[in-house]
């Protein structure tokens, strides 16, 4: 709640272009990589929100079902463009995951040398 709440304060006070939750994840994410905070401290909530994350689709699915009938003719487009969206970031998170990966694999046979 308190990087959410900078995030806001970051982009309400200073004008920075990006959403304030987007903000706040950023924020998040630089002080567990800079190790203010520990990873420890969130796995817990993180593990209970990945968890239930489809709750979080329902508003979405509910939205959807209510412009459908509005797709019409377009539907297609629609259909081709989610599935290549989703492909793409699927095929770019796996790529992430990798490099990420390997990077610990290093540091861990570094470790072990030693």
């Amino acid at each position: 709640m308190g990087f959410d709440g900078a995030g806001f304060l970051l982009h309400q006070a200073a004008g920075v272009p990006l959403p304030s939750h987007v903000l706040g994840l950023l924020l998040l994410t630089a002080a567990l990589f800079l190790r203010v905070i520990k990873l420890e401290w969130v796995e817990g909530s993180a593990a209970f929100l990945t968890k239930h994350m489809m709750l979080f689709f329902v508003p979405l699915l509910a939205g959807a079902a209510a412009v459908a009938p509005m797709l019409g003719e377009s539907w297609l487009a629609a259909l081709v463009g989610l599935t290549a969206g989703t492909s793409a970031v699927m095929f770019g998170t796996g790529l992430a995951m990798k490099w990420l990966m390997r990077g610990r694999e290093k540091r861990e046979a570094a470790r072990h040398e030693r």
